[in-house]
């Protein structure tokens, strides 16, 4: 893997873990109301603040193992291109690592989303 495309790979799922880190620790800190830019945005999640707060509960767990996942992937992918690139030798299955990081975050996001609109309707069908 060509050494800038490594690092850019690294440097890409670090701040994809931080922004996703980030936001999660605002919504469940109250500072991120519901809103129609940032956090988990259902028709079920928007539907009420109830909604979203319940929403956002129920996804903080998985949201916690994808920015987990992403710091991990990101500094891997930095380890496996720094030592690819000290070593003179071509790893062209190096690739693999950034690639499973990204659609791993992508999979533990789409679970979040599910599980926060289950959440939200279960919030907005109780009344609480």
């Amino acid at each position: 893997m060509d050494p800038a495309g490594g690092l850019a790979f690294a440097v890409g799922l670090i701040t994809l873990g931080a922004v996703i880190h980030y936001v999660k620790k605002q919504v469940a800190s109250g500072s991120i109301q519901r809103n129609s830019a940032i956090g988990i945005r259902t028709k079920a999640t928007m539907s009420s603040d109830n909604a979203w707060e319940a929403g956002h509960a129920a996804a903080a767990p998985l949201l916690t193992a994808t920015y987990l996942t992403a710091y991990a992937a990101g500094a891997i992918t930095a380890a496996i291109t720094v030592a690819a690139k000290l070593s003179d030798i071509e790893k062209p299955a190096a690739i693999a690592i950034p690639v499973a990081g990204i659609a791993a975050v992508l999979a533990l996001l789409s679970v979040s989303a599910v599980k926060a609109n289950s959440a939200a309707r279960t919030a907005g069908h109780t009344g609480t």
